[in-house]
């Protein structure tokens, strides 16, 4: 899918004030909240969720290479597979760089869903 920051945000704006997970990979929550604010700033889509303790947190994730959505979740795809073509040279050349100091995002996928 084509992505756009203006998509994305049309997405994103479905789970304003309500209840929501950020997973990776469907496995591990990495921050959970009512969303309150999000923005997008310099590459980066900046989430503000209002946490169980009513403290306000900062969230902040980079520009996907693609996304795709569903009724109640949003996928952020970082898979090297979404950036470069299967079997290109680029691909080749990404999946043998040194991952050791990798963000957590590389090469997973990232759901923001409703809960």
């Amino acid at each position: 899918m084509n992505t756009s920051v203006d998509q994305i945000e049309k997405e994103i704006e479905r789970f304003l004030l309500r209840d929501i997970a950020f997973f990776i990979d469907n496995k591990k929550i990495l921050k959970k909240g009512k969303l309150n604010l999000f923005k997008f700033k310099e590459f980066h889509f900046i989430f503000t969720l209002k946490t169980d303790n009513n403290e306000l947190k900062t969230y902040e994730i980079p520009y996907p290479f693609s996304h795709s959505s569903g009724a109640d979740f949003l996928q952020f795809n970082y898979t090297i597979n979404s950036f470069a073509l299967d079997g290109s040279n680029l691909y080749f050349k990404v999946k043998f760089l040194d991952n050791s100091n990798a963000s957590k995002y590389y090469n997973n996928i990232l759901v923001l869903s409703a809960m």
